[in-house]
C-alpha cells in the first residue's frame, strides 16, 4: 500500500498543492487529475523520492520511500523520453533493461514489441522515430520490468486508439496481479473502477 499524509509542497515561494492525503491498495489504480501547473508531475517525483516534499510523509507497505525502495518496486515513466538519440531502439531496450536489472531472452522482447507495434525495424536510431513510436517504446517496460508499483505520467498522450486499449488492457491485467498504478493522464482511463485525485 501507497500512503500519502498531509502532503504540502513549495517551489520557491509558492506553494504548489497542501495537505494532500490518499491510500491506494494493492489492485487498485489512482488517476491525478489537475490545470497544467498544479502540481501533478511534481507529486509523481514526491512518490518516486526524486525530490523531497515541504512536509508529509509518503510510505509504502509502511515504510518511509527512500531511493532503494523505489528502485526495487517501483517503475516510473515520465513524460520525458529518456532515451539515446545515437542508440538503436535495441541498444536502448537492452540499456534499459541493465538499469532495472532484468534479464529477459528474445522471445519475450519480441512478443512485448510486436504488442505495441505491428512492424518495428529494431535497427533503427531512436531519434528517426515519431513522438508516438517514442512514448510506445518507452512502455515496453511495462510489459519487460516486473515491479508491484507503476508511476506513470501522462503515459497515453501522443498514442492512436488501438495503442490506448492495449495499455489500458496492461492495466487490467497489473491489477488483478495486485499491483498498484499511479498515473497521470489527459486521456480517458476505461477501467470499471478507480480512484481520482484532483489536485486544484
Amino acid at each position: 500500500m501507497i500512503e500519502v499524509n498531509n502532503l504540502s509542497f513549495a517551489r520557491g515561494n509558492t506553494l504548489i498543492y497542501k495537505n494532500i492525503n490518499f491510500k491506494v491498495q494493492p489492485g487498485e489504480l489512482l488517476l491525478v487529475k489537475g490545470a497544467n501547473g498544479a502540481g501533478k508531475t511534481t507529486l509523481l517525483s514526491n512518490i518516486v523520492n526524486f525530490i523531497d516534499p515541504l512536509k508529509g510523509s509518503i510510505t509504502y507497505n509502511g515504510s518511509e520511500i527512500d531511493n532503494h525502495t523505489a528502485s526495487q518496486s517501483f517503475l516510473y515513466i515520465s513524460e520525458t523520453n529518456f532515451a539515446h538519440d545515437s542508440m538503436t531502439l535495441n541498444q536502448n531496450i537492452e540499456y534499459w533493461l541493465s538499469i532495472h536489472n532484468v534479464k529477459f531472452d528474445k522471445h519475450i522482447k519480441e512478443k512485448s514489441v510486436n504488442y505495441f507495434f505491428q512492424q518495428l525495424n529494431l535497427d533503427k536510431k531512436f531519434y528517426q522515430l515519431s513522438f508516438g513510436q517514442k512514448k510506445k517504446l518507452q512502455l515496453l517496460l511495462l510489459m519487460l520490468v516486473n515491479k508491484p508499483v507503476w508511476i506513470l505520467d501522462d503515459p497515453l498522450s501522443g498514442l492512436d486508439d488501438r495503442t490506448i486499449i492495449n495499455v489500458n488492457t496492461l492495466f487490467e491485467k497489473k491489477l488483478e496481479n495486485k499491483g498498484i498504478i499511479i498515473l497521470t493522464s489527459h486521456q480517458n482511463i476505461t477501467l470499471n473502477n478507480y480512484k481520482t485525485l484532483k489536485l486544484e
